[in-house]
């Protein structure tokens, strides 16, 4: 009975994999729809310094975005495939792992070097794998100038390693079950490539990017609704009407129509005839628009 207990070394190596402190890893749907944006505008100028280096149109579309893990990453790429690791040294802090594959990495290096359309049964030697170095370095350099904008802040990388070797080798440094972010890219160089692209990165790399950039737009959001909201303006005051001119009343005749408030500029071109002269006197226009068949006007002087 005793032979079937555990020793205490048996039982550390059974715990060996838990931390007292470890809690797992969570991507929120706000954080994964975050790093798809961050993913797409970099790519998206990444695609743009592609399409200018080997003279095809170039199109990397809106990219999915999963939690996973080393070993599962690993088992997707059994077989050699295009490894650029790119680090992250100013503005933000961290790897990232960009994973091609043989085909496109010959596509991308027969373009570079003249080849239309590429050969793709030539072999991945130095001189092809360091055309693709080539092209990853000037598409992380226009990755890092957007990320620069996104972020308001200067993004500084190292300059990409390129290596054709299995993916396990890369990671080897890596615990199997490290939580890491895969941030898959669907790319199409014009009539010769369709396939995809995966950039691998470090879950904690990813949750920092993802939550700078929702902190401060969650804190503005926040800012707003504690605001207290402006009282509405106060009314102007209400004008007073001024007291009309008091005006002698003349009688008007039946049938004689009053004309108020009417614009000089709508008389002054009617032509007046004038039979003779009587006399003189001053009268307003609104008075004159108030006489009809009838009315007597009193003269000031006479003439003659």
């Amino acid at each position: 009975m005793v032979d079937d207990l555990l020793s205490q070394e048996e039982i550390d190596q059974l715990l060996g994999g838990v931390s007292e402190g470890e809690q797992p890893v969570e991507l929120s749907d706000l954080e994964r729809d975050t790093l798809a944006e961050i993913g797409n505008i970099s790519m998206g100028s990444a695609a743009t310094a592609l399409s200018t280096l080997v003279g095809k149109r170039v199109r990397i579309t809106v990219p999915s975005v999963e939690l996973t893990t080393t070993a599962q990453v690993q088992a997707a790429f059994p077989t050699p495939c295009v490894i650029v690791t790119v680090e992250f040294t100013a503005g933000l802090k961290g790897k990232n792992i960009f994973i091609v594959n043989d085909s496109d990495a010959l596509v991308i290096a027969g373009l570079m070097m003249g080849e239309d359309p590429p050969d793709l049964s030539a072999e991945l030697d130095e001189l092809r794998l360091s055309a693709v170095a080539e092209a990853m370095n000037q598409m992380m350099g226009s990755a890092a100038t957007a990320m620069s904008e996104l972020f308001r802040d200067t993004i500084d990388l190292t300059p990409p390693k390129t290596k054709h070797q299995l993916l396990a080798e890369t990671q080897k440094d890596m615990p199997l079950d490290e939580s890491v972010v895969t941030v898959s890219f669907r790319i199409e160089i014009e009539g010769l490539v369709d396939s995809e692209m995966v950039q691998v990165i470090e879950a904690p790399f990813a949750l920092e990017m993802a939550r700078r950039l929702l902190t401060p737009a969650q804190s503005m959001a926040e800012t707003l609704e504690d605001e207290p909201k402006p009282a509405a303006p106060t009314p102007p005051p209400t004008p007073v009407a001024a007291a009309a001119p008091q005006w002698e009343q003349v009688p008007v005749a039946q049938g004689a129509q009053v004309h108020d408030n009417i614009s000089i500029d709508l008389i002054k071109h009617i032509p007046v005839q004038i039979r003779a002269v009587l006399g003189r006197t001053r009268i307003s226009i609104a008075n004159i628009l108030k006489l009809g068949p009838g009315h007597v006007l009193e003269l000031d002087t006479l003439d003659g």
